[in-house]
């Protein structure tokens, strides 16, 4: 199998998007599942730890769900955590696997099964996102669900993801206006600006809480960052959330009518931002963190905008090459003939 194709005049755009994007999906499942590998995974810390985030999650599930989920965690879950943890990485790395091989049976099974797994996760380690979170104790986010805080959810996105994966080619032909994968990242991030909005973000406690909340998350020196920003919204929390509402928008809007050149560019640099300053890497670096975060699902969805870009680029190069270059014409091989 090779895992860098080339791009030329040859390449379809949306065959080769859609291959990028499974790849990279399944990257990302496989990182997930080492990361639950982690040598603290298999500590009481972790176990005492997890069932606290757990619980913490399902503060924001609808009553008869939370109850449900609550009974289960302290009869089913707590009890054989390091079971639990090994089966759910065996269950990721597997389902990484089956995305990168690439085999359209075994594939379509493995995007099954992480639309399925994603959602489960989604609802009951993530909290649906904290959507339904009431007050800033629920939900897995720190107030009201923000991009900064990794609102809507990685796990929900790699459902969406797994879902458009299973569906026709045609669909993910960037070329057409109405392409879904065209419309999906500018759409999201306008989404996103709308619910940046809330009025609890408007306020110091809310802004503040977002980058107080990722302390954590960045160990020693590294967390030092985050001072200036904590500093800034609790001065500025009406600024702080217009910039941060006025990129988010500008990046939908910017990649839904194609008009700016650099919009992409623009829009990995936000999602890094976020990456670091709002979700600390996903907690990536203390040892118990369980996915890269929401960021990098989002900078996935960005692959068929750059892959249509380069195919596009590469076919105008092709064409003109193939255009004939007029010739000057030589004097000294003209014949010239007496006239009558």
């Amino acid at each position: 199998m090779e895992l860098s194709p080339r791009i030329d005049e040859h390449n379809d755009a949306g065959d080769l998007s859609r291959r990028w994007v499974a790849m990279g999906l399944g990257i990302l499942w496989l990182f997930d599942g080492i990361l639950q590998l982690q040598p603290l995974m298999f500590t009481k810390y972790f176990a005492n730890n997890a069932s606290d985030v757990i619980a913490s999650s399902f503060q924001s599930l609808p009553r008869p769900l939370y109850l449900f989920s609550m009974n289960a965690l302290i009869r089913y879950v707590s009890p054989h955590m390091v079971i639990w943890n090994i089966l759910i990485a065996l269950l990721q790395i597997l389902l990484g696997v089956t995305l990168i091989a690439g085999r359209n049976k075994i594939m379509k099974i493995g995007l099954i099964t992480s639309i399925l797994w994603g959602g489960f996760v989604w609802i009951f380690g993530e909290g649906m996102g904290g959507i339904l979170a009431g007050s800033m104790s629920g939900g897995i986010f720190p107030g009201t669900p923000s991009i900064l805080s990794g609102f809507p959810g990685a796990a929900l996105l790699y459902s969406l993801v797994g879902l458009y994966l299973l569906l026709p080619i045609r669909f993910w032909n960037v070329g057409n206006r109405f392409s879904i994968m065209r419309i999906t990242p500018p759409v999201l991030f306008i989404l996103l600006a709308v619910i940046q909005t809330s009025p609890l973000l408007w306020t110091t406690y809310g802004q503040s809480s977002i980058f107080l909340a990722n302390t954590g998350n960045l160990p020693g020196m590294l967390s030092s960052t985050l001072t200036p920003l904590v500093n800034f919204t609790i001065s500025h929390p009406l600024l702080s959330n217009l910039v941060e509402m006025s990129i988010t928008l500008f990046v939908g809007v910017s990649l839904l009518f194609q008009k700016f050149k650099w919009n992409i560019v623009i829009a990995f640099a936000w999602l890094a931002f976020i990456w670091w300053f709002g979700v600390g890497l996903g907690g990536l670096l203390t040892g118990m963190g369980t996915d890269l975060n929401t960021p990098p699902v989002i900078a996935l969805l960005l692959i068929p905008l750059i892959v249509s870009r380069r195919v596009s680029k590469s076919e105008i190069n092709a064409d003109r090459r193939k255009i004939p270059i007029p010739q000057k014409e030589n004097s000294t091989n003209r014949c010239i003939c007496p006239t009558e």
